[in-house]
């Protein structure tokens, strides 16, 4: 390809093949010595760039995309939906009915789940993570989360258990 370049080849190409001999072949590769700390510089920015186009705020590109920044080895990092628990309905209000879920020696009402926990919280996904990354590199999670996502989505980050 146009963009692969070795500079100390292309160094030693350049000299007339009556003129390499070691020296004049050293000179010229400390020479172009700047050239390939730039270029270097440049691919990785290439690379990294080409990356970020692959990747898109999808959940499974978002989940491999955070997988290979803060979890390579184990892959811990899931994404889950907004909900934490489905609501489940006994009956509806408009029912009327009475549910006894406490027996009478019981003062409080016995919850299954807390309305918090159920309720519509506005969140579009959840990233779970392990706790060692949430105690680590949450500045780093939430500005590459931030960079994916789509606009206008809502997430929160829990330590998965």
């Amino acid at each position: 390809m146009w963009h692969n370049i070795d500079w100390n080849i292309f160094a030693l190409d350049n000299i007339l093949p009556t003129l390499r001999k070691p020296g004049l072949s050293a000179l010229a590769q400390i020479v172009l010595k700047p050239l390939n700390s730039l270029y270097y510089k440049w691919y990785n920015w290439r690379v990294d760039n080409i990356y970020k186009l692959e990747h898109t705020g999808q959940i499974c590109y978002l989940r491999g995309s955070l997988n290979d920044k803060f979890d390579p080895v184990e892959r811990r990092i899931y994404i889950g939906n907004g909900l934490l628990y489905d609501t489940q309905y006994i009956f509806t209000e408009a029912e009327e009915q009475d549910v006894w879920l406490e027996t009478d020696d019981e003062e409080e009402t016995i919850w299954l789940r807390t309305e918090s926990e159920t309720a519509d919280t506005g969140l579009d996904f959840i990233v779970y993570v392990p706790e060692a990354i949430y105690n680590n590199q949450l500045d780093g999670l939430k500005a590459h989360i931030d960079f994916y996502r789509a606009g206008g989505k809502r997430y929160n980050i829990l330590i998965d258990e």
